[in-house]
C-alpha cells in the first residue's frame, strides 16, 4: 500500500509539531544545566561527538551537513550537553533515534520543511545559548520555565474541566 504524500505531511506535521516542543524542552534543560558548568568552551576545538554522519536527522532536514545552523546545534552540543551525563545521555538518545528518521525524510521529500519547521526551535535556542550573555541565558531559562509551569498549569485544568463534566468515562 502506498501512502500519498499529503497524508505522510498531514500526520508528520502533528508528530512533529511535538517532536519539536521535546527538542525545545530537551535543549532548554541542557542550557539550565550547562550555565555554570566550568567545561564550557572546549580548548580543543573537536568535534566531541558525532560527526556529519551522526547529525543524521537535521542535516536531512537542512539537506546539508555544511549548513551553518547545524554548526550553531553542533557547538551547543559540545558545550552544553557533552559536559554532563544528562547532556550526553540525550546526545545518545539522539544519534540512536536520529538515522531511521534521516532516511524517513531522505524517501520523502515532502517532509523536509516540516522537518526544518520542527528544527527551528532548536536552532534559535542553540544560537541564544552560544552567542547570549550569562543574563540573558538565565532569563531566557527562566522565561522557558515560567512559561512550560503555565502550559502544565493550563492542561491540567482542562483536564480537571472535562473529568468534572464526564468527558471522559472510566474502563
Amino acid at each position: 500500500m502506498v501512502v500519498p504524500d499529503s497524508v505522510v505531511v498531514s500526520v508528520l506535521g502533528s508528530i512533529m509539531s511535538k517532536a519539536s516542543i521535546a527538542l525545545l524542552v530537551v535543549l532548554a534543560a541542557g542550557l539550565f544545566l550547562g550555565l555554570g558548568d566550568s567545561a564550557r568552551g572546549q580548548e580543543d576545538g573537536g568535534d566531541t561527538a558525532g560527526t556529519a554522519a551522526g547529525c543524521c536527522a537535521a542535516c536531512s532536514a537542512y539537506g546539508s551537513a555544511d549548513d551553518e545552523r547545524l554548526d550553531v546545534i553542533r557547538q551547543f552540543r559540545d558545550e552544553y550537553l557533552m559536559v554532563s551525563p544528562v547532556g550526553r545521555a540525550v546526545a545518545d538518545l539522539y544519534y540512536w533515534a536520529s538515522p531511521p528518521i534521516a532516511r524517513f525524510i531522505d524517501e520523502h521529500p515532502a517532509v523536509r520543511p516540516l522537518a526544518r519547521a520542527a528544527w527551528t526551535p532548536v536552532v534559535g535556542i542553540s544560537t541564544l545559548a552560544v552567542d547570549a550573555t550569562l543574563p540573558e541565558r538565565a532569563a531566557v531559562g527562566i522565561g522557558i520555565t515560567l512559561a512550560s509551569g503555565l502550559g502544565i498549569f493550563a492542561v491540567h485544568a482542562r483536564l480537571r474541566r472535562a473529568l468534572r463534566r464526564g468527558q471522559f468515562r472510566e474502563r
